[in-house]
């Protein structure tokens, strides 16, 4: 096989820019500063945040759909049916979330509550996408996760003086894990 013929090869190679860093790892580097943004945003705005939680499930979203299409058309594999479930799972998540702050405006859910059943509903939505689409959303999922449960029991400076060594160490991960299975093929 020619090292052309290789997707494996020709991602890594595309995908390596700078030595050493990829694009996976500068988008979840993105997504990982655009998640303590707003958890900042819930912990300052009055409304908890709400359109900025729809707006970052609609980039998580798009960065989803055209990571998966790449990955996808350079391996040779159907991309309309990965779009499909792609999109499925993403308005899956815009109509959970939509649900919990229709629970708030009607009062079956504090303010408080509802940002941490959004941020929980987007950190479980993520981990699926890593599960099912692109491994870098395990750590986003996870990191979400701790920031929902950090939200929920500590105050503000608390919370990022957890949040921001733990999205430290999730890039440290995944890019201990790029290097290594770099270096296995």
């Amino acid at each position: 096989m020619a090292p052309t013929d290789n997707p494996r090869a020709v991602s890594s190679t595309r995908d390596s820019d700078r030595p050493g860093i990829n694009l996976d790892l500068w988008l979840l580097i993105i997504m990982l500063v655009l998640a303590l943004i707003g958890v900042g945003v819930t912990q300052v705005e009055h409304a908890g945040g709400k359109l900025y939680w729809l707006f970052l499930v609609l980039v998580y979203a798009a960065i989803s759909v055209v990571r998966a299409w790449q990955g996808a058309k350079a391996q040779g594999r159907p991309i309309w049916s990965m779009i499909r479930a792609q999109v499925l799972h993403w308005l899956g998540t815009l109509v959970a979330i939509n649900v919990v702050l229709w629970f708030e405006s009607a009062d079956v859910a504090s303010r408080g509550a509802a940002s941490d059943y959004t941020l929980l509903v987007l950190a479980l939505s993520c981990y699926l996408a890593g599960v099912h689409f692109n491994g870098s959303y395990l750590l986003l999922g996870a990191v979400l996760a701790a920031a929902a449960v950090g939200l929920g029991y500590l105050d503000q400076l608390s919370l990022f003086a957890v949040m921001i060594p733990l999205a430290v160490v999730a890039v440290w991960i995944y890019a201990k894990g790029r290097i290594a299975s770099a270096a296995g093929s």
